[in-house]
C-alpha cells in the first residue's frame, strides 16, 4: 500500500511550452553530435561535459547552482503562502535531478523515464523511480520542464499546472532536489524537481532554506513530533533540554561566514540529530538582553505607614541590535508581584509589594527573573533582579535637592 500511495503522488506531464531553437547559443549547438555517439560534450564556452548513459548513479556538475537555489526558494515561498512548511534541499535528490536534466538535454528527449540515444533511436533504460533510487530513497514526486529561461518562469509554469502545483504543495514531502541543464537538445534548457520523504530523516531548516542571511536572528523549522529538544550553534554548548517546538526563533553566533545549527530530538526511546547551515553575510551584532538592574529595594516605615517607592518600573531592551526580544518573568518571594509576566521589548515590567506584616521590623528578600523566550540563546538571558523589602521603625524623610543652573 505504501508503494502504491507513493506512485499516486507522482504527477507526469510535459511543460515544454516553448523552445529556444532560435537563440544564438542553441544554433551553435545544432551541429553538435549526439552524446550517445561520443564520450563528451563540448559547450561553446569550452566546458567539457561527460556524455551520460545508463540509469543514473553519476554526478552531473552544476551548471547554475544559483538557478537551482532560487527554484528551491521560490517553491518554499509558494508553500509558505499556503501555510505549508519549507522543503529541505537534499544533496542526493539534487544529484538525481541534475543527472536527469543533463540527460534530457544531451540525449534530446523529454520524459520522466530515462533513455539512451543511439543515432535517431531512443532506447528505454529505466523508469523514474529506478533512476532516483540510484541516488536516494523515499522519492514520491517529480516535475520536469524545458525551454524556460529563468527560475521564476519555470516555477510559475509549474504552479499554473494543477498536477505540478500539487507536487510543489504536497504535504507529504520533506525534501527537494533541483537540477538545471542548458546547452543542447531541442529546448536548450531543462529543469527537474525531485521530491522525497525519507522516513528516518527529520530536516531542520533555517529561514525557509535561504542560502544566506544578513541578520543572526533566524527562524528554525524542525520536522517531526518529538517530546524534547536541545540545540546548539556550530560546535558550541548545548541548550538545556526543553519541550519540542516545530518553529523556533534562534540567534546564530556572530561573525560573517557559514553557521550551523544542530538539534538533538527525542521522544521516548527514539532519538535523532538534525542540522542545517546558512551563510551570515555581515558581521552583525548579536542580541543582548540589558537595561535591567541587578537589585532593587523597597522601604516601609512603620510610624508613617508608608512605602517608598510605590513600585519599580524596569524596561528590558535589546542592547545588541534592533530586533525585538520576547521575554517572560518569574518572581520569588510572596511579598512581591510583577505585571505583566510576558512581553516584547521595549515593554516594561512593574514590580510591586504585596502583603507583609506592616507592624513588625523585618527584611524580606525575593527576586525577579527575566528570560528571553525568542530568539533562543540570547546573551544576558536569564537576568535575575534581587529584591529587598525593609520594614523599619523610623520615619522616612525625603530630601529634595535644588538644581543649580549656570
Amino acid at each position: 500500500m505504501k508503494k502504491l500511495s507513493l506512485i499516486l503522488l507522482f504527477t507526469a506531464g510535459l511543460l515544454a511550452l516553448h523552445s529556444l531553437k532560435d537563440s544564438s547559443l542553441a544554433t551553435q549547438l545544432a551541429s553538435t553530435p549526439q552524446p550517445g555517439k561520443i564520450s563528451a560534450l563540448v559547450r561553446p564556452d569550452g566546458e567539457v561535459l561527460p556524455a551520460y548513459s545508463g540509469c543514473g548513479a553519476e554526478n552531473a556538475p552544476p551548471l547554475s547552482a544559483d538557478y537551482e537555489q532560487l527554484v528551491v526558494e521560490l517553491v518554499n515561498d509558494a508553500r509558505a503562502d499556503q501555510g505549508l512548511p519549507p522543503l529541505k534541499r537534499s544533496d542526493p535528490l539534487e544529484k538525481a535531478a541534475r543527472y536527469h536534466a543533463a540527460d534530457l538535454g544531451q540525449d534530446d528527449y523529454f520524459s520522466h523515464d530515462t533513455y539512451d540515444r543511439a543515432g535517431s533511436e531512443l532506447d528505454f533504460v529505466c523508469d523514474t523511480w529506478q533512476r532516483i533510487t540510484a541516488y536516494t530513497s523515499g522519492a514520491n514526486a517529480e516535475n520536469i520542464a524545458a525551454g524556460y529561461t529563468t527560475p521564476q518562469a519555470v516555477v510559475q509554469a509549474w504552479l499554473s499546472s494543477p498536477g505540478h502545483k500539487g507536487n510543489i504543495l504536497n504535504t507529504y514531502s520533506r525534501e527537494l532536489g533541483v537540477g538545471y541543464y542548458e546547452g543542447s537538445g531541442d529546448y536548450y534548457t531543462y529543469w527537474v524537481q525531485d521530491f522525497s520523504r525519507r522516513e528516518d530523516v527529520y530536516p531542520l531548516i533555517i529561514n525557509g532554506e535561504d542560502i544566506s542571511t544578513d541578520s543572526p536572528s533566524v527562524s528554525l523549522y524542525i520536522y517531526g513530533d518529538w517530546q524534547e529538544m536541545r540545540l546548539r550553534n556550530d560546535d558550541g554548548a548545548w541548550t538545556d533540554w526543553r519541550p519540542f517546538q516545530t518553529i523556533i526563533g534562534w540567534t546564530l553566533h556572530e561573525g560573517a561566514g557559514n553557521h550551523t545549527v544542530t538539534a538533538d530530538l527525542k521522544a521516548g526511546s527514539q532519538t535523532t540529530t538534525s542540522s542545517d547551515t546558512i551563510y551570515l553575510s555581515a558581521d552583525s551584532s548579536q542580541p543582548i538582553l540589558g537595561n535591567l538592574p541587578d537589585s532593587l529595594s523597597f522601604t516601609f516605615s512603620i510610624p508613617d505607614q508608608k512605602l517608598i517607592p510605590d513600585a519599580h518600573l524596569v524596561t528590558p531592551l535589546n542592547l545588541g541590535n534592533s530586533n525585538p526580544l520576547d521575554w517572560q518573568t518569574t518572581v520569588d518571594g510572596l511579598e512581591f508581584s510583577i505585571t505583566p509576566s510576558t512581553g516584547t521589548t521595549p515593554d516594561g515590567i512593574t514590580i510591586t509589594v504585596g502583603d507583609f506584616d506592616q507592624h513588625t521590623p523585618n527584611v524580606y528578600s525575593g527576586a525577579v527573573t527575566v528570560i528571553v523566550t525568542e530568539p533562543l540563546a540570547v546573551s544576558g538571558s536569564p537576568h535575575v533582579i534581587d529584591l529587598t523589602l525593609r520594614v523599619v521603625e523610623t520615619s522616612i524623610f525625603q530630601l529634595y535637592l535644588p538644581t543649580l543652573n549656570k
